[in-house]
């Protein structure tokens, strides 16, 4: 088959983070040509209408669309989403028409009303449902509702990348979640960042941490009870964004145990190994509820690929069936106690690498994914063939 060409049509811009989708994008056959398309992000500094190739792979292009954002802080911008979602629709269409893609990956929910322009272009989309998307908009429940089965009917193709999704889609394939193996692993840590180097954490013994998004998912009394059943010695590493819903947390934390809490805030992907080799034990504090549950948490593989032990609750199937891995507790007594026994057990520590961050390679999985994307435009192209008319 000829190298194809990939429209991604994400809610995260290109050079903002570093997610599923950029992981999958990097890792497709070199041959292979993406255009990763997202909305305008007032929050960061990548809008640009103009097209843009990344340095570091090549076969990589981005643009910034103006796309709708129904669940923006900005009430303007709420109140434009009609506008933008026609003027989206066109943006895309143009797009469309320069890149000529053959296949769409999907795992912008409101993108659900480009469907049908798309498949009257004989593009098969394939609906990368990496979390459970109508959760996370709050203020429009039931737009988000409606989009997200509407994506489920009608993609062509829907991939889960944990078990309780796929349940959700009642379709589809799993293809997981994982973990860069070259970037994530001790030998590659740098010096300790100089944020930490003068804070007061730099002081304690024994560290705990937590990596990503500091948010609602997180149950506070778990890192509460953490820290007031481990002593002055023991410290708590928080590496990742504020969500701005959690920084009453993260100010409660900061007061009631001064100098034994750090929030780093988002630190460039590169750096990651340098933070999380401060540290021994990483934590999956997680509330329990449907959004939780359908996470298949990249970070859990990243832990292990570090040789970190990891302290979770049992929030989702791929976290749960990992007993013989992972410290599992669901109350604030038996979290604290497991950590306090993680940071100082080391007959799981050495082959955390091999049991559970190799297996979940992400050129393991980005092979697969590229080889799905290669069935899903056969079988249009088939399908394309049976409906022509007969020959006059």
């Amino acid at each position: 088959m000829k190298p194809l060409r990939v429209l991604f049509l994400s809610e995260v811009q290109w050079r903002a983070q570093v997610s599923r989708k950029h992981q999958l994008a990097r890792r497709f056959p070199p041959d292979w040509r993406v255009l990763f398309v997202s909305p305008f992000n007032a929050r960061r500094q990548e809008n640009s209408p103009r097209l843009r190739t990344d340095p570091d792979f090549p076969h990589v292009s981005h643009v910034s669309l103006p796309l709708p954002k129904p669940d923006s802080r900005f009430a303007i911008v709420r109140g434009l989403s009609g506008a933008l979602a026609a003027a989206g629709g066109l943006c895309v269409d143009e797009a469309v028409r320069r890149f000529q893609p053959d296949v769409v990956v999907c795992s912008y929910i409101w993108a659900a009303a480009m469907l049908p322009r798309l498949r009257a272009r004989g593009l098969p989309v394939v609906y990368d449902l990496n979390d459970l998307h109508c959760d996370f908009f709050p203020s429009c429940p039931q737009r988000a509702n409606a989009a997200f089965a509407r994506l489920l009917r009608e993609a062509d193709e829907v991939v889960a990348s944990s078990r309780r999704l796929a349940d959700i889609a009642a379709r589809g394939v799993v293809l997981g979640n994982g973990v860069d193996l070259d970037t994530f692993q001790p030998q590659r840590a740098g010096p300790p960042p100089g944020v930490f180097v003068r804070s007061a954490l730099a002081d304690r013994r024994d560290l705990a941490v937590y990596m990503g998004s500091v948010d609602t998912r997180l149950d506070e009394t778990l890192l509460e009870a953490v820290l007031e059943r481990s002593g002055q010695e023991f410290g708590l590493l928080c590496v990742g964004g504020v969500h701005h819903e959690a920084e009453p947390l993260k100010r409660r934390l900061e007061l009631r145990f001064p100098g034994r809490v750090l929030f780093a805030g988002r630190v460039p992907y590169a750096e990651l190994p340098s933070w999380l080799a401060l540290s021994r034990v990483g934590l999956l504090p997680f509330v329990a509820s449907p959004r939780t549950g359908a996470i298949n948490p990249n970070k859990l593989y990243i832990y292990a690929a570090m040789g970190l032990n990891i302290v979770a609750t049992p929030f989702s199937p791929e976290v749960a069936s990992r007993c013989e891995d992972v410290f599992l507790a669901s109350g604030p007594r038996d979290f604290a106690a497991a950590v306090l026994c993680a940071l100082t057990d080391d007959t799981r520590r050495p082959h955390l690498r091999r049991r559970l961050a190799e297996p979940h390679s992400w050129d393991t999985i980005a092979g697969d994914y590229a080889d799905l994307l290669r069935a899903v435009v056969a079988g249009r192209a088939k399908s394309a063939q049976r409906e022509a008319p007969p020959p006059v």
